[in-house]
């Protein structure tokens, strides 16, 4: 087998399994160092891999072969009616672009999308998918430097066009220079108002939209327009999710917290957000202990029954990545971890429906 076919070991540090959220789990696995190509998967509770898919460059470009290796491992993927939205691409220089697609659980490309998107795709009520784009300009404030922002694009698989579209710069005056300004890494829709959240990691904020206008409705975190504790201020966060009770649940990855503050540690976080008052208070966390600090990616969900599905995702040699399940009272249920070092895991999915493992 050559190398950048193999898929990683799975060590079961807990597996409390009648106190997990039932179902499997989706993950994506990533090993730019032996040149793997995007590679998606689900897991049993015992860290077997009953499915796994691999997506693949459509042509090749720039000179390089069509299995492009995943040089990021920012993939998101998430099951629909149909089969496994896979979003999120190579996006370094000189290296194929691999294009969103559903995939159904025979592997089979059911529709790929022309656009080259980054970080976040996910399906809306109406059928549509929802992604993160790009967003470069030059900002004469900043002697014509340019800035990368972000973009949302809403497309209509049926027409193949787009149908709505939003710019961060449009409604938003970069306040510093930094050349990789936003890197927003999830769309998070609010039904309560047509709302979009997103968030902007290298802000260190959520910013609410308002999507009929388009205006930012609020910016959640360091400098932004709630009353905060400083000791629940979160740091180059990732995968905000609403609750039903209009908490927002995200992984603080603690990048950059300073030192006055607890220094860097990653943890998942609840937030009680208040937007009649402008007020947000931490309600809920999770730390490791031992701390698995993450600087770059990791995710936080909610199950049905109670326990929250954390990734301590890494893409670093010599770290090892974890999901890590735990109940509301922090006490562990599932821990496994992806061997050897290099192995990572972006996001992951606690799979509720059935699928049709082994196809």
């Amino acid at each position: 087998m050559d190398d950048k076919d193999a898929l990683p070991a799975i060590r079961v540090n807990v597996c409390e399994e009648q106190a997990m959220q039932p179902g499997s789990t989706l993950v994506n696995f990533c090993n730019h160092g032996i040149g793997a190509p995007i590679t998606i998967a689900v897991l049993d509770a015992h860290g077997n891999i009953v499915w796994s898919h691999r997506r693949y460059s459509p042509k090749q470009m720039w000179g390089q072969t069509a299995n492009a290796p995943d040089l990021r491992g920012d993939i998101d993927a998430r099951t629909t009616e149909r089969g496994v939205l896979i979003g999120g691409t190579n996006i370094v220089e000189g290296i194929a672009r691999v294009h969103a697609a559903l995939v159904s659980w025979e592997g089979e490309v059911l529709w790929e999308c022309p656009v080259v998107n980054h970080h976040h795709i996910h399906q809306t009520p109406g059928g549509t998918y929802m992604f993160l784009v790009d967003d470069r300009r030059a900002f004469s404030k900043f002697r014509g430097t340019t800035l990368v922002g972000d973009q949302i694009v809403e497309w209509d698989p049926k027409t193949n066009a787009m149908v709505w579209n939003w710019h961060l710069f449009d409604h938003h005056e970069p306040e510093s220079d930094r050349s990789d300004y936003s890197h927003a890494n999830t769309i998070e829709p609010d039904p309560r108002d047509n709302g979009l959240i997103i968030s902007c990691r290298n802000m260190n904020q959520l910013v609410k939209l308002d999507r009929t206008t388009g205006d930012i409705v609020w910016r959640l975190g360091v400098g932004g327009d709630f009353a905060m504790d400083a000791a629940d201020y979160f740091y180059h966060q990732h995968s905000p999710e609403l609750q039903p009770n209009g908490n927002i649940l995200l992984f603080d990855n603690g990048t950059g917290r300073p030192e006055a503050h607890g220094g860097e540690f990653s943890r998942a976080l609840e937030l009680k957000v208040d937007e009649r008052d402008m007020k947000a208070e931490a309600v809920w966390s999770y730390r490791h202990d031992p701390d698995l600090f993450c600087p770059i990616w990791s995710d936080a969900d909610r199950q049905p029954n109670g326990n929250t599905l954390i990734t301590f995702g890494t893409r670093t040699p010599g770290e090892t990545t974890r999901y890590v399940e735990v109940t509301s009272a922090g006490e562990v249920v599932w821990d496994l971890e992806l061997q050897p070092s290099g192995w990572g895991t972006y996001r992951a999915e606690r799979v509720l429906r059935d699928i049709p493992i082994g196809v």
